[in-house]
This record gives C-alpha cells, sequence and structure tokens, in this order.
C-alpha cells in the first residue's frame, strides 16, 4: 500500500509540474508588425514584443496568427495554420 501511495504522490507531482510550465497562447489578427523593434498588434488592441524581431518579416496586416508567451516570458509568433485561409496570400 506504501508503494502505490509513493508512486500516486509521484504522478501527481509531475502532472502539476506539467502544468506549471504551460505557455500562454493568443489568437488573432495582426492590425501591424514593426520587424525593428518586434512589435506586433493583434486586432483588439493586444501588443506584444517577440523575443526574435527577425520573426516579423513577412508578417502583414490580416493574418491569423498564434502568439506564444513562454513562463520565462520568451514571445513567440506564428502563422495561425488552423484558419480555413491559412497560406492564402489573398491579404
Amino acid at each position: 500500500m506504501m508503494k502505490h501511495t509513493l508512486m500516486l504522490a509521484s504522478v501527481g507531482l509531475v502532472l502539476s509540474a506539467g502544468a506549471a510550465l504551460a505557455a500562454d497562447t493568443y489568437n488573432g489578427v495582426v492590425a501591424r508588425a514593426n520587424p525593428m523593434t518586434g512589435e506586433v498588434m493583434l486586432l483588439g488592441g493586444a501588443t506584444f514584443v517577440v523575443s526574435e524581431p527577425s520573426l516579423l518579416h513577412g508578417v502583414a496586416p490580416g493574418e491569423h496568427v498564434i502568439v506564444t508567451v513562454s513562463p520565462n516570458n520568451t514571445v513567440g509568433i506564428q502563422e495561425d495554420s488552423s484558419y480555413a485561409g491559412a497560406g492564402d496570400s489573398a491579404y
């Protein structure tokens, strides 16, 4: 019985640690992006400064993106491939 209790406690610790490491994600449409400063603003006013400003080269207003903020405040951006028009260049 003691082994099962210890094992369950270990599993609980691992699961809670995984939740603490989860990144926050934001889906949105780009209002503007500045590859010089790394700043991207989504429609609605949410503004982020990406950790690697070169990621914003080619990002245009109207694109659907996912912004990820990790627990250490690293900010990344990627195209939202779940959007029905992803990959279209008809913006």
